[in-house]
């Protein structure tokens, strides 16, 4: 076993930089939190610690110059600013656009802990849209993978690692290496041959399909298998693995996904708008009510019963209000999804193998445990009539303050109390 790397030591300054904190320490470098003084704001500052010489250091050193270079020819919301680079003590460092409190996707890649579906569209489109900018700015990414895109609080997307990006000015030859991680390689990368915008466009279809499946698209034994089978296989279909997702949007994945060229998706705008249409299409079934309303039919339900007014309001500033009609599904047994529905007004049924089990109302909790055991979905909660439902997404709850997570935990207690004495009920009444 190889001992853990030891936290960085903390250098008082790096350049005109005041060194804050260690942020993290990687393969090629550690990143520090820092402070510039004369535009009075927090940066990162990722430095090259490999200087020894050897053909790993000059590697390291290559893709630092590249990163800096490629990124830093790049303005757009969506990609991480560099805003300096310079070299302190023989060592090259990177001044970037720092993130308080950001998570890389790849914390949201496995099946207990995915994101909402509506949020996971809305990443994947600010990715495809500042895709589209880079590449008509001549930049090529060709590593985009979860781990190098960073979500904020509020949603927002961050691409990272630009540090083997292709500039399209520059000698082809290095674009027929086969560079990138090779889980999210493209058909044209593992086979090393000329790679275009598409390619980008490719690996971010891989990613969408792990944050939707929290599972890769190909599992292989080795190298060699993983290249075949990105060659020559297709996929487990999406929804064989999460059925809650809308055929639509599988159709996107399956697109960006292509091996052909000619059926991929042409440019990164082109993703983007498909992504949109998708996601006004599920937004339709959501409710637009004001603050106020919101708050005053959140408050009368048992649910929140304990909830002080401002714990209620932080949950609604992350939760969505769906209107579902009679027979629709709000949950699918199976499914991966884990959001929380809490029922202001209807009945559901719930179903186990196509078998109504019971039924809840108003103020009821469904989909629990689910969140609680980060399981699949183990029934189907169908509507009985029409139903209003305050959903909250269980991902998002980790972003929630700490009395807030507790409060949650203790209604959830008071919920299986609740069912199990239930339970015991008619049980003893099938007893006697």
């Amino acid at each position: 076993m190889h001992a853990p790397k030891p936290k960085p030591v903390c250098p008082e300054k790096i350049g005109k930089y005041k060194i804050v904190d260690v942020a993290g320490s990687g393969a090629m470098g550690d990143v520090y939190v820092g402070y510039d003084p004369f535009i009075d704001r927090a940066v990162a500052i990722k430095v090259c610690t490999h200087n020894d010489g050897s053909d790993s250091a000059r590697v390291a050193r290559k893709l630092f110059v590249n990163e800096a270079q490629a990124a830093g020819a790049l303005d757009h919301p969506n990609i991480l600013k560099i805003y300096d680079a310079g070299e302190e003590n023989g060592q090259p460092f990177i001044v970037m656009e720092y993130i308080a409190e950001a998570r890389t996707l790849r914390s949201y890649c496995t099946p207990e802990n995915l994101l909402p579906i509506p949020l996971v569209i809305q990443v994947v489109r600010q990715c495809a849209e500042a895709l589209e900018y880079a590449h008509g700015r001549g930049v090529l990414h060709r590593d985009i993978k979860p781990a190098n895109v960073m979500l904020t609080r509020d949603g927002q997307v961050k691409i990272g690692d630009f540090g083997i990006a292709k500039r399209m000015t520059t000698d082809d030859t290095e674009t027929r290496r086969m560079v990138g991680s090779p889980r999210y390689m493209s058909p044209e990368q593992v086979n090393s041959e000329n790679v275009t915008n598409q390619t980008d466009l490719y690996s971010l279809g891989v990613s969408m399909y792990e944050l939707l499946t929290g599972k890769p698209p190909f599992t292989a034994r080795g190298l060699s298998q993983l290249i075949m089978m990105i060659r020559c296989e297709e996929p487990k279909p999406l929804r064989a693995r999460r059925p809650e997702v809308p055929e639509s949007l599988e159709a996107i994945v399956k697109r960006a996904m292509e091996k052909s060229l000619e059926w991929r998706y042409q440019s990164g705008a082109e993703m983007a708008s498909d992504l949109t249409s998708v996601y006004e299409k599920i937004q339709q079934q959501a409710i637009i009510l004001s603050p106020e309303q919101r708050f005053s039919a959140a408050r009368r339900l048992r649910f929140f019963g304990e909830f002080s007014d401002s714990e209620l309001r932080e949950v609604l500033d992350a939760a969505s209000w769906e209107q579902f009609s009679s027979g629709d599904h709000v949950i699918i047994e199976g499914g991966l999804d884990q959001s929380l529905f809490i029922l202001v007004t209807g009945e559901v049924t719930i179903s186990v193998a196509d078998r109504a089990v019971g039924t809840l109302g108003e103020g009821d909790c469904v989909g629990e445990l689910s969140y609680l055991s980060n399981s699949k979905r183990s029934a189907s909660i169908i509507a009985i009539d029409d139903v209003t439902a305050l959903r909250i997404d269980s991902a998002l709850l980790d972003w929630a303050s700490i009395p807030v997570q507790m409060r949650f935990n203790k209604s959830f207690q008071q919920v299986l109390i609740e069912r199990l004495a239930r339970t015991t009920f008619e049980l003893a009444k099938y007893v006697s």
